[in-house]
């Protein structure tokens, strides 16, 4: 007798006829007895936004290395296949199954007699235990790890149903759900080669993102294009969090730009000391300022030593370039540029030669203009997505009381995205990237309120 599949799903919401899909799979099998034989578990790419992730906390960057649910149904057939289903309120992910199940052109109907409940079975096995999973858990003495996590749920789950065995393994409840699971089926799919599920943590680096570059000593001026890794990395920059999202789209930039890894380093100390420039303009850093260059310095992978180091730069050199206009859209040419030279006279054909010497050295820093501010001006179009931490009417109204236009679609007039999380895999987050608006954190959305200017230099 083949025992049972105790399963649990992390999903966007509620309802699948709301759209709603599974995030994250975990199916715990264990014998007839209830005792664990082993355990499965998956992230889903749900191709959509990951609604409450304050809730299931499970991150945009992780699932977008993930399968869909496409890919995963085979496996997770096969894990069914002939075992009785056991879930905390089964109903909810049996609806789930058969709506993932049914949309991939695989229809299932579950049979409600070889599907137990253990939230239905605490009225007989815990009679005083209110309905939630950690409430039944801590009465059956059940270790319950890692809520909300699939893998955590499914585990306590079984924990469960032990519990429940171990105190009646006769009642006919068992027998007959084991009888209803031997004549069901699910449907028999061949299983792709080369499946390795994904779980959550998978977006996380191991090292530095700058190790996907060639560590290469490049001896040539920086290309043009360099501008180009510099301008997106001023969209990246904006909410001082370069996601997984964009750290992607920077190394595909600076390989299209025939950067190695010693040339970025060389401009990404540069990109410090030009905003250590700016801080100095007025002869004194404030503890803001110092916390933003820190805060900067970790995202491009330097220390507290870049920055010092950035600083002393900054406060014994000329400031090459003066500060464009505020208004200025970030991808326009005031985003600055490679190797040309300020106010000292220093022409671009020798800057372009410092920052080549500099990259073949790699430890010396090119010549980087000064950056843009990224500001919103009255009558912009922004865009939220997904389930923010504050209700989203609340910010579409401060936005109008700051002169600025929440807009229910991303067009190519938009200005910015808000996103709860800024690897979103939201159709509005989508659109965004492929116009290149930039798509930044909730965080953020307080300071550019505070920030918006009347007019903008067109």
């Amino acid at each position: 007798m083949p025992g049972f599949a105790v399963i649990d799903l992390e999903t966007t919401g509620f309802s699948p006829r709301q759209h709603d899909r599974i995030a994250e799979v975990a199916v715990v099998l264990t014998d007839t007895a209830g005792r664990v034989q082993d355990e499965w578990c998956t992230l889903v790419n749900p191709e959509r936004d990951l609604g409450p992730q304050h809730v299931h906390g499970i991150s945009a960057a992780d699932v977008s290395l993930a399968p869909t649910f496409a890919v995963v149904a085979p496996h997770l057939a096969r894990l069914l296949e002939g075992r009785v289903i056991v879930a905390h309120n089964a109903s909810f992910d049996t609806r789930f199954l058969r709506a993932e199940f049914g949309r991939v052109g695989l229809p299932v109907g579950i049979d409600p007699l070889a599907c137990l409940c253990t939230m239905r079975l605490a009225g007989t096995f815990l009679p005083s235990a209110p309905r939630g999973l950690a409430i039944c858990c801590e009465l059956a003495g059940v270790v319950h790890d890692g809520a909300h996590s699939a893998l955590g749920d499914a585990r306590a789950t079984a924990g469960l149903l032990e519990h429940y065995l171990g105190l009646d393994d006769a009642d006919p409840l068992w027998a007959q759900a084991h009888e209803a699971s031997a004549t069901h089926s699910w449907p028999g799919l061949a299983v792709p080669d080369g499946f390795s599920p994904v779980l959550r943590g998978a977006s996380r680096p191991t090292g530095h993102w700058l190790s996907g570059l060639s560590d290469r000593l490049d001896r040539v001026p920086f290309p043009v294009e360099a501008d180009d890794y510099l301008a997106l990395l001023d969209l990246a920059l904006l909410d001082r969090y370069v996601s997984f999202t964009e750290r992607g789209a920077l190394l595909t930039a600076a390989e299209e730009a025939g950067l190695g890894r010693a040339q970025v380093e060389s401009l990404h100390r540069g990109y410090l000391d030009a905003l250590a420039r700016v801080a100095l303009e007025d002869g004194m850093l404030s503890d803001a300022e110092v916390a933003d260059l820190h805060e900067v310095a970790g995202q491009l992978g330097m220390d507290a030593d870049d920055v010092a180091a950035a600083v002393e730069r900054a406060a014994s050199g000329p400031v090459l370039a003066t500060l464009p206009d505020a208004g200025a859209h970030p991808r326009s040419e005031a985003s600055g540029a490679v190797g040309t030279g300020g106010d000292d006279g220093v022409g671009e054909a020798d800057a372009l030669g410092r920052a080549a010497r500099g990259a073949a050295l790699g430890g010396a820093v090119a010549t980087v203009a000064a950056r843009p501010r990224f500001a919103l001006a009255r009558g912009d179009e922004i865009v939220l997505t997904g389930a923010m931490t504050r209700p989203r009417d609340e910010w579409e109204r401060e936005a109008r009381t700051a002169g600025l236009a929440p807009w229910p679609n991303v067009t190519k007039r938009t200005r910015v995205v808000i996103a709860a999380d800024p690897d979103s895999l939201s159709g509005k987050a989508r659109t965004a990237r492929r116009y290149g608006i930039p798509v930044v954190s909730e965080g953020v959305l307080e300071e550019l309120l505070r920030r918006v200017e009347v007019t903008r230099v067109r």
